[in-house]
């Protein structure tokens, strides 16, 4: 009896001791959570103050860095991601993941509560028959073309160094390769995603293929934490040219028809070529300036970079450019060309437009002048002399839109049918933090004037890129009805309980 009664007070104090820590979780779940997983994971749970912690605020926007979450998790396996999943859902901890932190937006991968910062996922493993590698989700895209290019391989992939391979591929991933291949979200053999019940499963056009068409565009924060993405890989062994010029932008009612000449025309003729076009105000060099660089993966010369591929040459041979540079160079040496650095605070926005009136891409120039001169003003009235605005028309020319319909298209809700089209893509680096309202509630307005314009002129389609987004922006909105409806069927499927709908905070949802 003494034994019995030994045990069951040992049972009430157990209980006892439960329901204060289940009135501390209820209390405060965040820093209950971490502490649990602190146990479960012992190494993985960093928190303020510590090496590890520093290591993993940082972010591409200053934006993002000043938000200072309960801790950061660093899983080093899927195993791992699928017990911190479990934790967060049962303590109902509310949470966001970080790949490579490169969205230019507060809170779209940080938050007060929780990170999971997957940067220990860095795995590269190249199949035997050189079809696939096998890339885990903390990889940056300088690590991928870093062990590919050696190897004379390549994957559709980012065209920065820096950005996280997790964010790109959700969100879509325009690469030096789309003209012949699609977005980096086309040419993923399957995911490897642990979903809210902790669950691994892999989603591939043969296995779970509602969830496998819903992560080509769908982004991951309303299905899982992707771990490892299964990539298609082609032979590379050339390196690529190169060609950037810069032009004054007086020269833009001459320059802007060629640029959509060749969106029209000559990219889908030539599906090696990849371009994109940016007008810069900088007063340094006496005002705007225009910037087209341009790419292809199978150089006319593998001796001679100055000459210059036969679908660019009505834009290369455009008299009294400020400076024309060409090169030969393989993958790893372009992403870092192009890099921006850390260490200023972020915006950007965009849409998308028919591409075929010159003079519609010419008024939005006019529509974004008159932004920069609403930017200009708030900066000099804040005191602040560092603000630059950018615009950038990037193509979706119709053999892309043709190359996203492989293994049954993706989410993006974009047909053949739809194009040509131009990516407008408005984003602003500035320093002054009092500012942030302004410059967002300009860029805003400039993308509402442009999609009125198009409207009025019957050139509108209002395709928003994920990985360009604005936060206010209705990114599964502009994919279309019928996808956003297929996306949130899908997504209450493999989250019956809504948990990753309640939880994950930040970046962009279905609902």
């Amino acid at each position: 009896m003494r034994v019995i009664a030994l045990l069951a007070a040992i049972s009430l104090a157990q209980i006892a001791v439960a329901n204060i820590v289940n009135k501390a979780c209820n209390k405060n779940p965040s820093t209950c959570a971490c502490t649990t997983l602190s146990t479960a994971l012992p190494g993985r749970v960093h928190f303020p103050n510590s090496t590890e912690y520093e290591i993993s605020n940082q972010y591409w926007s200053n934006r993002q860095a000043e938000i200072h979450p309960t801790c950061f998790i660093t899983p080093n396996s899927t195993t791992d991601v699928s017990v911190i999943l479990k934790t967060l859902t049962r303590l109902s901890a509310p949470f966001t993941v970080k790949s490579g932190g490169h969205t230019a937006f507060a809170g779209s991968n940080l938050v007060d509560g929780i990170t999971i910062d997957l940067r220990l996922l860095t795995s590269i493993t190249v199949s035997p028959d050189r079809r696939t590698v096998y890339v885990g989700a903390g990889n940056r895209w300088i690590n991928i073309s870093t062990a590919l290019d050696p190897l004379g391989l390549a994957v559709v992939g980012g065209r920065v160094s820096d950005p996280g391979v997790g964010g790109l591929i959700l969100g879509g991933g325009i690469s030096y390769f789309s003209g012949r291949r699609g977005w980096a979200c086309d040419n993923v053999r399957s995911y490897e995603i642990v979903l809210a019940s902790g669950a691994i499963v892999t989603a591939s056009p043969t296995s779970h293929r509602d969830l496998y068409w819903s992560l080509r565009g769908g982004a991951g924060t309303n299905f899982g934490i992707v771990t490892r993405f299964d990539l298609v890989a082609f032979e590379q062994p050339t390196p690529l040219w190169s060609g950037s010029l810069l032009f004054p932008g007086s020269i833009n009612t001459t320059l802007l028809p060629l640029y959509q000449n060749l969106t029209v025309t000559g990219l889908p003729s030539d599906p090696d070529a990849h371009t994109y076009l940016t007008s810069i105000f900088l007063p340094s060099l006496g005002g705007y300036i225009l910037l087209t660089d341009q790419y292809h993966a199978t150089p006319p010369s593998l001796s001679d970079p100055s000459l210059t591929p036969q679908v660019f040459r009505p834009i290369a041979s455009l008299p009294d450019p400020i400076s024309h540079t060409t090169r030969l160079a393989n993958l790893s040496t372009l992403l870092t060309a192009i890099d921006q650095p850390y260490g200023a605070r972020q915006t950007w926005w965009n849409t998308a437009v028919r591409a075929t009136s010159p003079s519609l891409l010419l008024d939005i120039l006019s529509l974004h002048e008159a932004h920069v001169t609403r930017l200009l003003a708030v900066a000099n009235g804040s005191g602040s002399d560092t603000i630059t605005p950018f615009l950038t028309f990037q193509p979706i020319p119709v053999n892309v839109l043709q190359a996203m319909q492989t293994n049954g298209g993706n989410a993006l809700g974009l047909e053949p049918a739809d194009g040509p089209l131009m990516i407008i893509q408005s984003a602003t680096t500035w320093t002054d933090k009092e500012i942030d309202g302004a410059v967002e509630a300009s860029t805003q307005k400039f993308i509402d004037a442009v999609n009125d314009l198009a409207r009025k002129r019957g050139l509108d389609n209002g395709f928003v890129y994920m990985n360009y987004a604005g936060k206010g922006q209705d990114v599964f909105g502009s994919y279309g009805r019928g996808s956003r409806e297929r996306l949130r069927r899908v997504a209450r499927e493999y989250d019956p309980l809504g948990e990753l709908r309640r939880l994950w905070r930040g970046y962009f949802k279905l609902w």
